[in-house]
């Protein structure tokens, strides 16, 4: 399990180190910026450019119709946008929060509490802390067609401006540590341990780089663990097999972004409809793939039960 693994703890303390960095030490926008760009390009980016290593057909027909599916789906996801903005920001938050929490506690299940809480948690408690600045960019991300204004400063950290914010921080946070009661009895601790580690990251960093760390290093890396387990496991290879076998359109994924960056600059509100017209086929994907897993070793459960009530 990830949150018995060795990665898991190696999350907690370079988050800790992180943290004290940005509390101890003035990290300028610059700084900032560069380090979450190195993250994006070496774990961001990459644990959603390998989607294809987990098609069910290997052939190179699979691999067409796959990508034709995986970009059909990224097109209608941008007609919505164009037709139903507001309908598809909500789309965007309520498929991130499940696929945050799904992968966290590598649960498929659409009714396992802490996974949808921990996905509204890690995602709402920097809108709540930033709520002003987080409004502006979803307003921008309503009207990209028409987005001229400059983009908000980073530099400095908004404080929270009402009392209704700390109330709902307050509500979100005592009912997620209840579901770890009621469903995650035998990790509870670990998990109450990242909940902690985690909230007080936000509590110290600015809103993009706050988020983007945590993207990176509590979503994307745990992704790219389970992703590497399944394909030694399915493929009986190799970890540098799979890097070798993610690494062409992972590249390719690099470049567009580069390309992008150097045309357009970097638009929060317009960089963040891209991440979720990718986000959508991706947590298709992941869903089925963290499905698979579990099946996979419920049955493994079963055979040696099954084995040992023989024996």
């Amino acid at each position: 399990m990830y949150i018995r693994s060795t990665l898991f703890l190696a999350q907690i303390a370079f988050q800790l180190i992180l943290t004290a960095m940005f509390y101890f030490f003035t990290l300028n926008s610059h700084f900032q910026a560069i380090f979450c760009g190195i993250l994006l390009c070496t774990v961001g980016i990459p644990h959603g450019a390998n989607d294809h290593l987990y098609r069910p057909d290997k052939s190179l027909i699979g691999m067409l119709k796959f990508l034709g599916i995986y970009h059909g789906t990224m097109l209608l996801y941008v007609g919505l946008w164009w037709i139903a903005p507001l309908f598809a920001l909500i789309l965007f938050f309520v498929i991130s929060f499940h696929h945050f929490g799904q992968s966290n506690f590598e649960n498929e299940s659409m009714k396992h509490l802490p996974s949808w809480l921990w996905g509204v948690w890690i995602l709402a408690l920097p809108v709540l802390l930033h709520f002003n600045e987080a409004i502006d960019i979803f307003k921008r991300m309503l009207s990209i067609r028409t987005e001229t204004s400059s983009l908000p400063s980073y530099d400095q950290i908004p404080s929270i401006d009402f009392n209704w914010q700390l109330i709902l921080i307050g509500i979100l946070g005592i009912s997620y540590l209840i579901s770890l009661v009621l469903y995650e009895r035998e990790n509870r601790v670990r998990y109450l341990v990242q909940f902690i580690v985690v909230s007080l990251w936000y509590s110290f960093t600015p809103l993009l780089s706050g988020f983007i760390i945590v993207f990176c290093l509590w979503h994307a890396l745990q992704s790219l663990q389970h992703q590497g387990i399944y394909f030694k496991q399915s493929t009986k290879g190799t970890v540098l097999q799979f890097t070798k076998a993610m690494l062409p359109l992972s590249l390719i994924a690099l470049i567009s972004f580069g390309v992008y960056v150097y045309f357009r600059e970097f638009k929060i509100a317009e960089a963040f409809v891209l991440l979720s017209l990718i986000t959508l086929p991706h947590v298709l994907v992941m869903h089925r793939l963290y499905h698979e897993t579990n099946h996979n070793v419920a049955t493994t459960r079963n055979k040696t039960s099954n084995a040992l009530k023989l024996s």
